[in-house]
């Protein structure tokens, strides 16, 4: 995979003090690309993952808080690894298993002055959560990564917060100040503009460094410029709409407005899959009730 630097637009001399820095930060453990791994053999026996996951205390906390939170109602505690995997279904044991390895390698860096985690985290699990639904409801196939990309869409920004504190707390504040949103390709510009890489840049790199699957890698690169993807379009875009839901939907409360999505988005879906406003509304309300147990599923998925 080409550096994702030397792909897109950056400053190079800042580039090259971005590049220094983060090149120490780890590989995942061997676990986590092992399981990574087997997960993407659907005949794969879940016992196997079960056995590896059943190394790593944290992850089987995971799986089964999540597993018990109550987004999936059951009524009865579930205590064995295996059937939380036969219940939550590969791919989101894998986008788990991969956002809490990765984000585990910042969290204990993490400072209140600068990124909010604890909404970091709730962005990414509701931009996952979309990503899958919007991928069932188009009937897609192929888009197995919809829930790991949405939940590591954005990996470039803690990245950003921990290693670059200060210069990342200039961006926010710049933002603030000048009644900025702290998302969107604006919002990216202006990450490149004072560091001289934005987290798509970043999280790109990271994504090559951790071997991540290309799909996943092109959505983290591209899912503010869907059009750039040369493997995996289709998803990109996907995780890009479920991008802008996941910030609408709670900076105005769940209540639906004709303009959640921007016109680039709208047109490709209308265009590509016949989804029009009239079926953004409706799908808007599958969101609303996706989403009423989010707060229980960010308790199940970090220590925040």
């Amino acid at each position: 995979m080409a550096d994702p630097f030397k792909t897109d637009t950056v400053k190079t001399t800042q580039y090259e003090v971005v590049l220094k820095r983060i090149r120490d930060i780890p590989s995942l453990p061997e676990v986590v690309n092992r399981i990574v791994e087997i997960m993407g053999n659907p005949n794969t026996p879940a016992s196997q993952i079960a056995d590896l996951i059943s190394y790593d205390p944290g992850l089987t906390s995971k799986v089964l808080r999540m597993t018990n939170s109550s987004a999936y109602g059951f009524q009865r505690q579930i205590s064995s690894v295996q059937h939380g995997i036969m219940i939550l279904g590969f791919n989101t044991v894998r986008g788990l298993v991969l956002s809490a390895s990765i984000f585990k390698l910042f969290e204990s860096k993490k400072d209140l002055k600068g990124l909010d985690h604890k909404i970091f985290w709730q962005h990414s699990i509701s931009t996952a959560i979309i990503a899958k639904l919007l991928a069932d409801e188009l009937r897609l196939t192929g888009m197995d990564d919809a829930f790991s990309a949405g939940m590591l869409h954005d990996i470039g920004k803690i990245v950003l917060d921990v290693y670059f504190k200060k210069q990342y707390q200039e961006v926010l504040e710049h933002a603030r100040h000048t009644q900025q949103v702290a998302y969107g390709s604006a919002f990216h510009r202006l990450e490149v503009q004072l560091l001289g890489a934005g987290h798509t840049h970043i999280g790109g790199y990271l994504a090559n460094k951790w071997k991540l699957p290309i799909a996943i890698s092109e959505v983290i690169r591209f899912h503010h410029h869907p059009d750039k993807a040369e493997n995996s379009q289709v998803l990109v875009h996907i995780v890009a709409m479920a991008n802008e839901l996941a910030h609408y939907y709670f900076e105005h409360f769940g209540v639906f407005q004709s303009d959640c999505v921007s016109p680039y988005l709208m047109t490709y879906f209308e265009e590509q899959f016949a989804f029009d406003a009239e079926r953004l509304e409706g799908f808007y309300g599958q969101i609303r009730e996706s989403l009423e147990t989010i707060d229980d599923l960010l308790v199940s998925l970090s220590d925040v």
